[in-house]
């Protein structure tokens, strides 16, 4: 069984689209929040095995008296969650969208049906469909096709709701749509010890991480980073031949050569890369720039971080490597790294106002 969650209104631990899988054995794989929900969940997955028919379970604590449900949510939230059978050709479909959509060069839509009404042609809970510019791939029966016509129709307001979703109600059906943004790019261009943690950390992140080796690759190296794509550049100077440079990549260099880290943030810095980060002391990256100023070149440093990370403390490459990889994200993410504690308002954007009753 598949459990998506697909409206949330008030807090919770994830947003929109946060899934777990439930095992025939009741064991899970994945997150729809914290862990209070999820055992509940998995009971409801049980009778969903049973009927092979989908249904959202909903949650809601926004009294704050969740004792009547005997869970200790504390979200002060409503979270609804669609509990969905899947077999092994549905779980191929499912994944076939899923990847489709986080492969997108833009921001892609996954609509979603959530409630429906005793009309024949009103489509069935759980059916899915992805929205691009090319137009939707569904899946699941959408009734007499007027649904998944006012879906794509909503695409672009959908996409502008972010994360935390959005729902349109139109003749007693709902649509949830979930919002998928390509996956950040990461690129470390170095191959010692201290770019292992680095490369680590953001493939947790689920970030495409590309690992640039100097060296004619091996088996060896390529094995140091798993999860990681490794590539060879034998001319830094001439890294966009190696690796696809976009407004949606963050890189960090640390090859601690002075020469080739020098030629790898020219390339960078002639580039489209949002971020780029210079491992070692100031002092050296300013002589990589007074180097470019006497040849004439003298680029727009605003995405240019050096000393490279944030001073969160710690010490040894792990620290370091935490300390940088959380820059790049709040960069990537258009996050300033303050407290939340000192955030004043909504922690994330509204949803559009039209739809604020049904809004996740």
């Amino acid at each position: 069984m598949l459990a998506t969650v697909v409206r949330v209104t008030g807090s919770s631990y994830g947003g929109v689209g946060a899934r777990m899988l439930v095992r025939v054995d009741g064991s899970t794989v994945g997150l729809v929040s914290g862990g209070c929900l999820e055992s509940d969940i998995a009971e409801h997955a049980r009778r969903v095995s049973g009927t092979q028919r989908a249904e959202v379970v909903r949650y809601d604590t926004r009294n704050d008296d969740d004792a009547a449900w005997g869970l200790g949510l504390g979200c002060n939230g409503l979270i609804d969650v669609l509990v969905e059978p899947v077999t092994p050709r549905r779980a191929g479909d499912i994944a076939t969208i899923l990847e489709r959509a986080l492969g997108s060069e833009e921001p892609a839509v996954i609509a979603t049906v959530i409630t429906t009404d005793s009309d024949k042609n009103s489509p069935e809970i759980g059916a899915h469909a992805l929205l691009s510019g090319s137009g939707a791939t569904k899946l699941g029966d959408w009734g007499s096709e007027r649904f998944l016509t006012e879906a794509t129709a909503c695409r672009s307001e959908a996409a502008a709701a972010g994360r935390r979703g959005f729902v349109h109600e139109s003749g007693g059906v709902e649509i949830a749509f979930e919002v998928l943004n390509p996956s950040p790019q990461f690129i470390v261009c170095g191959n010692g010890p201290d770019a292992l943690p680095i490369s680590a950390i953001a493939v947790q992140l689920g970030w495409t991480v590309t690992v640039v080796d100097h060296r004619p690759l091996t088996a060896a190296h390529v094995a140091r980073f798993p999860g990681a794509r490794v590539v060879e550049c034998l001319d830094a100077a001439k890294l966009g031949e190696s690796v696809h440079l976009t407004s949606r990549t963050a890189a960090v260099v640390a090859s601690h050569h002075f020469e080739r880290d020098r030629n790898y943030m020219q390339a960078l810095l002639d580039s489209q890369v949002a971020y780029i980060g210079m491992l070692g002391p100031r002092a050296r990256t300013e002589k990589m720039l007074a180097d470019l100023a006497g040849k004439g070149i003298k680029p727009d440093t605003s995405r240019l971080f050096a000393p490279v990370g944030l001073d969160i403390g710690g010490d040894g490459p792990d620290a370091i490597a935490l300390s940088i990889v959380t820059e790049a994200a709040t960069v990537m993410n258009h996050r300033t790294g303050e407290h939340l504690r000192d955030k004043r308002g909504p922690l994330h954007p509204p949803s559009p106002a039209h739809n604020a009753a049904g809004a996740s």
